[in-house]
């Protein structure tokens, strides 16, 4: 997503994230399908710290950085940082089959898994975890001609399933990875 939108996203996560679900609670449990082509249930990742994401494999900007951001942090901290999963959930479930999140999210390294699913289950998660998504029609009239404006916010979920912290995408290093040593705790 372009610059251009993310004063009126952070405006919006604000009032949105007034009504979600607090640090300490915890986090809503779901199954999409991995980029592995095979289910991926939250709750089963018990045991080890989840930082969930949103975003979607056309994206030129947010998305990429993200994780590049999120996987170089994780690494940083060593083996301990390895425990760490980094789960990216798709916005765009019409274009994310799994074979393209595992070829997006191969690029990272680390220990990131994509997910998506029916575009009936991805907005059933979107909704539980208060994301905006929104589709912004391109300037041709072709079908997958389209970028989708969406929240780039980063749950702390830890082994317990808890939802430790709330982060954005533009939060500094520091605060991240203080989240993330948090999460190791």
């Amino acid at each position: 997503m372009s610059n251009t939108g993310r004063p009126l996203l952070a405006t919006l996560a604000v009032a949105v994230f007034a009504g979600c679900a607090v640090p300490g609670t915890a986090a809503p449990d779901f199954t999409l399908i991995a980029d592995s082509g095979q289910p991926w249930t939250l709750s089963a990742q018990r045991g080890r710290p989840v930082l969930l994401t949103f975003g979607f494999t056309h994206c030129a900007d947010t998305c990429p950085a993200t994780l590049a951001r999120l996987t170089r942090l994780t690494q940083s901290l060593g083996t301990r940082g390895s425990r760490v999963e980094i789960a990216m959930m798709t916005v765009d479930p019409h274009r994310d089959t799994p074979p393209v999140m595992h070829s997006f999210v191969a690029r990272f390294g680390g220990p990131i898994v994509g997910l998506t699913g029916t575009p009936a289950h991805v907005g059933t998660v979107e909704d539980a975890y208060h994301v905006y998504a929104q589709r912004i029609p391109g300037k041709h009239p072709r079908v997958h001609d389209y970028d989708v404006a969406h929240s780039a916010v980063i749950y702390a979920i830890d082994s317990h399933g808890n939802v430790r912290a709330i982060r954005n995408d533009d939060d500094s290093d520091a605060t991240l990875t203080g989240t993330v040593r948090e999460l190791l705790q």
